[in-house]
């Protein structure tokens, strides 16, 4: 979809693996990848990040595409150029002209044995939710009157101007995280945020807010969103704006609020901020795993995906909003959501599609098993999303953050309904 000059990514791919070794993945590291059709494939870093770079093919990729793809990788390892298959090509060379959400495969070098040992959709039995009833919930109000479109403004602005790239494997990924775990430690105090380390120099941000019960162990509802960001060039500019400091800010807001007004539910409330989702969901992918491991219970997982770009269509005509719930991977959470919205947000346009394996951080938990579900403004293959996703135009001025409010409010609603 967009044409880079040769020399431009030259010096990004340069960039990219001098920094590679400095945040902590040489850049000849294995990886091991697994993609949607369930089939596992184990790339050199470096070949992942020029296939992920390179200038897009036509679609759909002629027996000739797939020659010249696999030349471009010999200097960097013949074997790999010789074995690596159609569909990893498809994948990752297509990355930026496909509507790919996330991308579009799952970084398992670390639980390879896990996953390797079951099947590509794990059995997830999604809480029986009563149906949602905003009369029972009166505590929500005074949170209501707390949106504030300013307040989301300001956080995009922060994560999308004063860092030039938030991307995973660049010198100063640790920065975003560092502030965001700043935000929240002021909010809920310094021993209820930790950072969670990755093998790269990005970390993930968790915040808490304990179950009224004070039992360290209750249940967990959890909010989600990526902190990384990327573009055709991510190791010199990646402002991420939309992808997915939008998310990031919608998540931040609604656990304001709920300290400001005091609120615990009977579950224990977490948000996490995730590194290194475009390298293939690897920040969440390990709290995911750990989280497994120490078996921690999960009463439901909220995902917030490219919240802010809302353009004027004829079906959101007179609506305050359009809100997309993913319909998978777990249909059950995505019509409770939908029935939250529904009774909670009820001027917004609500829409339904589809995300694909690997999308966003949700799946990182889904694959462990646990109930999850995402909203976006839009879905990855529909006309109306960002034109400026992933790319260097995804900046703070083409969002609206009146309508990224009703996200705060849909999100907020799902906290009281699922942790009270």
């Amino acid at each position: 979809m967009f044409n880079i000059p040769v020399l431009l990514l030259a010096f990004c791919f340069a960039l990219g693996a001098q920094s590679a070794t400095t945040t902590g993945f040489d850049d000849l590291a294995i990886r091991t990848i697994r993609f949607a059709s369930g089939h596992v494939e184990r790339l050199p870093l470096a070949a992942i990040e020029r296939l992920r770079s390179a200038t897009p093919l036509a679609r759909p990729l002629t027996p000739e595409s797939y020659i010249v793809a696999r030349k471009s990788l010999a200097d960097i390892s013949i074997l790999t150029a010789s074995v690596i298959s159609d569909e990893a090509i498809d994948r990752l060379q297509g990355h930026f002209q496909r509507r790919i959400w996330g991308p579009g495969y799952v970084d398992v070098t670390d639980s390879f044995e896990d996953v390797s040992r079951r099947s590509l959709a794990p059995r997830v039995d999604a809480p029986a939710y009563p149906a949602p009833d905003p009369s029972a919930h009166a505590e929500l109000q005074p949170m209501l009157e707390m949106l504030d479109p300013a307040e989301l403004k300001s956080y995009v602005t922060q994560l999308s101007t004063k860092y030039d790239t938030r991307y995973y494997l660049s010198l100063n990924a640790s920065e975003p995280a560092e502030w965001i775990r700043s935000q929240l430690a002021s909010w809920l105090g310094e021993n209820q945020v930790r950072l969670v380390e990755n093998d790269f120099n990005q970390p993930n941000v968790v915040g808490r807010i304990e179950a009224k019960s004070g039992d360290p162990n209750a249940p967990i509802v959890l909010l989600g969103a990526h902190l990384d960001s990327t573009s055709q060039i991510p190791m010199v500019k990646a402002p991420g704006a939309d992808d997915d400091a939008s998310g990031v800010a919608v998540m931040m807001s609604i656990m304001r609020i709920l300290k400001a007004n005091n609120y615990q539910g009977t579950y224990a409330i977490e948000a996490h901020a995730y590194a290194g989702e475009e390298g293939g969901l690897l920040g969440s992918k390990k709290l995911a795993t750990q989280y497994k491991a120490q078996n921690k219970i999960i009463q439901g997982m909220l995902d917030f995906e490219m919240v802010g770009y809302q353009p004027a269509t004829a079906s959101n005509a007179g609506k305050s909003s359009t809100i997309t719930v993913l319909s998978d991977p777990v249909p059950q959470m995505s019509t409770h959501m939908a029935q939250i919205i529904q009774e909670y947000v009820p001027t917004a346009e609500l829409r339904s599609v589809p995300c694909g394996y690997g999308c966003s951080d949700h799946y990182s938990f889904y694959d462990q098993g646990y109930p999850v579900v995402c909203i976006a403004s839009y879905g990855p293959e529909d006309p109306q999303l960002n034109p400026g996703y992933h790319t260097t135009n995804d900046t703070v001025d083409k969002l609206d953050f009146g309508k990224m409010s009703d996200f705060v409010h849909a999100g907020l609603a799902w906290v009281v309904e699922v942790a009270a």
